[in-house]
């Protein structure tokens, strides 16, 4: 009996909408029906069901600190990765991936101490007519030579620096996190097989964050937590500095309108310290209005 193996692993190379993004981590990917229909019993033991409207969407997840916002706003074209065949070689041993029209409508970023930051963003696939579907969306090469190595701008294990407002600095960082989202707007309807109206709409943006920390820093009139001082504090801008992969210059995070909304201190016995997280939101003002380009960017990484 010959042994089959036809399982895949490894994802790489990966490329969405134009932009590199290297340091691939996870694929996540979706595909079906998001209608379904369903006949009453009427003497029938089992229903008769219709399924309509195909869709294919998913999540990926890479290390490169770099490209979030150039993922949210490039052309909308192709998502591109590579998974490596189990005993195949570097000529043939490779399938590729292709997904047409990834409208990207939601980005993460996720930064932890001792750990690389990573970069996640969802998608849902635009149907470039009305006769795609499933098929056309999703497609696959078999029998491909490895890819090109994409580099990816590493880093995240450490927040060298964190300062609040221009002058408060927030030392000992131990996580960042920030969503970006766009509201995503769908409709399938006359002879359409998928979502040909599909749109990341960037009316109404929301982001919102966390910052974790172990900075018991008390000062100020009356004397606070450095956590108390932003919570009570007028929304303003947080800038980070994330130590680099490689010996690579550091990045710097600026985001602007971070208002902090709610706070946690969590102190445990067997904790080595207490740890304080603040939570915000990104707010806009009539005077510097914010884009996800331009001159008052929302989210910049330098």
């Amino acid at each position: 009996m010959v042994t089959v193996n036809e399982r895949v692993r490894a994802p790489r190379a990966h490329t969405i909408n134009g932009i590199d993004a290297g340091g691939m981590m996870t694929a996540r990917i979706t595909e079906g029906y998001d209608e379904q229909l369903k006949s009453s019993p009427d003497g029938l033991q089992v229903p008769l069901k219709d399924k309509y409207t195909e869709f294919v969407r998913g999540t990926i997840t890479t290390q490169d600190l770099t490209t979030p916002i150039a993922v949210m706003t490039g052309i909308v074209g192709t998502l591109v990765f590579y998974e490596k065949r189990m005993g195949g070689d570097e000529i043939t041993g490779y399938i590729k991936h292709t997904i047409n029209n990834p409208i990207v409508h939601r980005i993460n970023i996720s930064s932890r101490k001792g750990q690389y930051g990573t970069i996640t963003y969802d998608f849902e696939c635009l149907a470039a007519d009305e006769t795609e579907g499933i098929l056309d969306m999703w497609e696959q090469l078999d029998g491909q030579a490895a890819p090109t190595y994409i580099e990816a701008a590493r880093g995240g294990w450490r927040i060298a620096s964190a300062v609040w407002s221009t002058a408060i600095s927030i030392y000992h960082i131990t996580a960042f996190d920030f969503t970006l989202a766009a509201n995503l707007i769908k409709e399938s309807n006359d002879l359409d097989v998928g979502y040909t109206c599909c749109e990341a709409v960037l009316e109404g943006l929301t982001g919102t964050g966390s910052l974790s920390f172990q900075d018991a820093t008390i000062d100020g009139t009356p004397a606070i937590l450095k956590l108390a001082t932003l919570i009570t504090s007028a929304p303003d801008k947080l800038v980070l500095t994330i130590v680099s992969s490689q010996g690579a210059a550091a990045k710097v995070l600026t985001l602007l309108g971070v208002d902090w909304i709610s706070s946690d201190s969590n102190s445990d016995v067997n904790a080595t310290f207490t740890e304080y997280t603040g939570n915000f939101e990104i707010v806009n003002n009539l005077t510097t209005q914010l884009t996800l380009a331009g001159t008052n960017k929302i989210l910049d990484i330098a």
